[in-house]
């Protein structure tokens, strides 16, 4: 069963978030701002992160950042799902490794069959 981390501060998006992950048969961890998205990514190496852009304490593109700086998680597929997606931000998302970004509000049935591609895919292994 695969893990993914979901990083959101916004209880009812994270935990809507959980439910559908849990209901797909997802192993979930839940962080509710940057630093503990790190720290979580750190000390439970996930399969995939989903990641808000929007954080207290440090911002999703800086949370990407640092856990893509380290070499244990470098290769951990993340998506970012955000309300605030300009093209500006879309470029430092991809710049900071970023794989998929889903806008908020996200279309459940999309964002799942994209895990599950995504995880099912061997390069992320």
């Amino acid at each position: 069963m695969a893990t993914i981390l979901v990083v959101e501060d916004y209880t009812d998006t994270r935990e809507l978030l959980s439910a559908l992950l849990r209901k797909q048969g997802y192993n979930v961890i839940e962080a509710e701002d940057g630093i503990e998205g790190v720290l979580k990514a750190s000390a439970t190496y996930p399969d995939l992160i989903l990641m808000d852009l929007s954080l207290p304490e440090m911002d999703g593109v800086e949370a990407a950042r640092r856990i893509h700086a380290q070499p244990k998680l470098s290769h951990i597929p993340i998506f970012v799902v955000s309300a605030y997606l300009t093209e500006a931000v879309k470029g430092d998302v991809r710049a900071a490794g970023c794989v998929e970004v889903f806008p908020k509000p996200f279309d459940a049935i999309a964002l799942l069959e994209k895990i599950d591609t995504t995880l099912s895919d061997r390069r992320w292994r």
